[in-house]
């Protein structure tokens, strides 16, 4: 199993650093995590790969932080919109509704999350990968800490989550 992973990453970092969006890593086919809010190069990629929802996860008060201007240009592309704001260590019902965002997803649509830095936005797709698509954890946490995932306390919280989740 370790040799598979080990053969795994080079791909795994070529996908991070080569993406078809520029900032983001696809941790599963359409679904995308961005580190940072959409820039017209994200967006010109938004279009061309055809994402048809942006799910933005930064609280009030960030930094660069424009809902509205967001919005608006993600509504010009034709891009559902949504903004979900969570905080570093996200309770249970933060990841349920993700996961019920993420699962109740069209036939074909695409996904892209986001937060002012990847940390979040990595975290609130790991329980979807482990819970609804069967990864295993320490894969997931792999790919996510990829992604952006980079404090303890957040890794902690996805923990946590996926164990209460996997005893019920």
């Amino acid at each position: 199993m370790s040799r598979i992973l080990f053969l795994l990453l080079p791909a795994l970092v070529l996908t991070a650093q080569d993406s078809v969006v520029p900032g983001a890593m696809e941790v599963r086919p359409g679904v995308f995590v961005l580190r940072g809010a959409p820039d017209e190069g994200t967006c010109a990629a938004i279009k061309k790969q055809r994402i048809t929802h942006v799910i933005d996860l930064r609280r009030d008060g960030e930094s660069n932080l424009n809902c509205e201007s967001e919005s608006a240009r993600m509504q010009e592309l034709g891009v559902q919109y949504l903004r979900y704001a969570i905080g570093k260590i996200p309770p249970a019902g933060d990841f349920d509704f993700l996961r019920a965002i993420l699962r109740d997803l069209p036939r074909g649509a695409k996904v892209l999350l986001h937060c002012s830095n990847g940390n979040r936005a990595a975290a609130a797709v790991c329980p979807w990968l482990v819970l609804d698509k069967g990864m295993p954890l320490e894969e997931a946490l792999r790919i996510a800490k990829l992604a952006g995932l980079q404090l303890p306390e957040t890794e902690g919280a996805v923990r946590g989550y996926i164990g209460s989740k996997a005893k019920a």
